[in-house]
């Protein structure tokens, strides 16, 4: 009876003909329900955000009351200055004297006040003595005055009569220079030297000569030494002439 009543005993391609048609129509009305908000999108109902309420804040205190003393509000009336003279109102029956105080330790300032500060002689009166501009100068240093003695000046004789040169203590003779010597050239160097107090060769001057030979031959009278000179007792500077002779082998 089970079987009867849960079984169709139809024919099999009946079946099968039955079961694809309704697969094909859900199929059909699935895909008809999800393309239809695709296509017409407007078909939707209208979603209405959830709106967020927040409770009213309490109302604000009341304003505190104004001090009685401060909403008091005086006007004073300006009072024009004249020089006009007025009566006062009532007469004093006592004149009272104002005596100044005496000026105690404590009061900056002088009374006839000061070349850098104010005139009166006030506490402050260096800061008002600036504002007109007063340059204080500097306070003198005594610089102490330095005697430089004056230069000895030696006195300088050129070598003859009274004026005798010291004895040679050191004598030089100059090399042939190479240069002079691949030229073949010979001569005499005539040198006007200076002969300090110490005997040594202070200046030098080349009176005449060739040009190939001055150089060795200065180099030379730089090195020659004398003994000091003097003149009745006193050192000086000679001026001599030294000569010196280049000859080729």
């Amino acid at each position: 009876m089970f079987e009867q009543s849960t079984l169709n005993n139809g024919p099999a391609g009946a079946r099968a003909w039955t079961t694809f048609f309704g697969l094909t129509t859900q199929v059909a009305l699935v895909s008809f329900a999800m393309l239809v908000p695709m296509v017409w999108p407007q078909v939707l109902p209208t979603a209405h955000l959830l709106e967020t309420l927040t409770p009213p804040l309490p109302p604000a205190p009341p304003p505190r009351p104004l001090d009685a003393r401060q909403t008091t509000v005086r006007t004073l009336k300006p009072v024009p200055w004249t020089l006009t003279s007025y009566q006062p109102a009532t007469v004093p029956a006592r004149v009272y004297e104002i005596v100044d105080e005496p000026v105690g330790t404590g009061v900056v300032g002088s009374p006839a006040g000061s070349s850098i500060g104010s005139d009166i002689g006030v506490v402050g009166s260096i800061l008002q003595g600036m504002s007109r501009n007063i340059i204080v100068p500097p306070p003198r240093i005594p610089v102490p005055v330095v005697h430089v003695p004056a230069p000895t000046v030696i006195p300088r004789y050129k070598e003859g009569g009274r004026v005798l040169l010291g004895a040679v203590l050191h004598r030089a003779e100059p090399p042939y220079p190479q240069i002079a010597r691949a030229a073949r050239v010979s001569g005499s160097v005539e040198l006007e030297c200076v002969v300090g107090v110490d005997g040594h060769i202070q200046e030098v001057k080349v009176k005449s000569g060739n040009p190939l030979l001055i150089h060795a031959a200065v180099d030379a009278a730089w090195q020659w030494v004398y003994a000091p000179s003097k003149l009745n007792g006193v050192p000086i500077e000679i001026v001599t002439i030294l000569t010196f002779t280049f000859k080729l082998n």
